[in-house]
């Protein structure tokens, strides 16, 4: 019998929403209920108020809700230093570290730029400590993210919400750059899991699975029925993330 892969989600989140729908996952409770029915042993988790509302506030929501939670893990939406809406960008990432945490980043929702005069301290904070940051492939071109993994080879970035026709593009990242990661939910490439396990190692993909937005069982499904060794399904599953979060 294969050895049990322990599934710990990149991608998740709580709270209602501006525009709710039937599935949102209004409380931690809700959260854990869905991910025992998946088989999910833990979740990295952002605040829906965080990115619609403040990041200040949702933030600190984030952080009440699941206290006590040792399955979820808190994923801080980032902001630049100079409107000084967040703590000091050092202080910012000390307690990011301190909680095993990881920063999202919404760049073009939230109207600003990851360039170094906008971004720079937050993210030079960041590298410095090794916090994970993760970013949607709609909130950043193809070229800054190029530019944020050479500036910062300190700094893990997690990919997120890609599509399948990326390969010609992350490839080359992958060969210039070790600080790139990417979550498998919607790298929906046919054998590409499995080529990307052969070509640069299982190392640099991360489950996720976009709750409540997008289903669980799929990309559960991806990684068990992958191609690939047991030990890389592990690693995959959560080992990486676990590593990254030092969890």
């Amino acid at each position: 019998m294969p050895p049990q892969i322990t599934f710990f989600d990149c991608n998740c989140r709580i709270g209602r929403p501006a525009v709710c729908t039937e599935r949102e996952l209004s409380s931690t409770a809700e959260l854990l209920a869905e991910m025992d029915r998946a088989g999910i042993a833990c979740a990295l988790v952002h605040h829906v108020l965080a990115r619609e509302w403040s990041p200040a506030r949702g933030n600190a929501r984030l952080l009440a809700e699941i206290e006590g939670q040792g399955r979820l893990y808190p994923c801080f939406v980032g902001l630049p230093e100079a409107t000084r809406e967040l703590p000091p960008p050092r202080e910012f990432a000390a307690t990011v570290r301190e909680r095993r945490g990881a920063v999202r980043l919404w760049p073009k929702e939230h109207q600003y730029t990851i360039a170094g005069w906008c971004m720079g301290e937050t993210l030079a904070a960041l590298a410095e400590l090794a916090v994970p940051v993760l970013v949607d492939a709609a909130q950043i071109d193809w070229a800054g993210l190029s530019a944020l993994l050479a500036e910062y080879p300190g700094l893990p970035v997690i990919l997120l919400d890609t599509y399948y026709r990326i390969d010609r593009h992350i490839y080359p990242l992958w060969d210039r750059h070790n600080n790139l990661y990417l979550e498998t939910t919607t790298y929906q490439v046919h054998r590409g899991i499995e080529a990307v396990v052969r070509r640069f190692g299982p190392e640099r993909l991360v489950f996720g699975t976009n709750l409540p937005v997008l289903e669980t069982g799929g990309p559960v499904a991806q990684i068990m029925y992958a191609e690939i060794p047991d030990a890389d399904k592990t690693a995959i599953a959560g080992a990486t993330l676990r590593r990254l979060l030092g969890a």
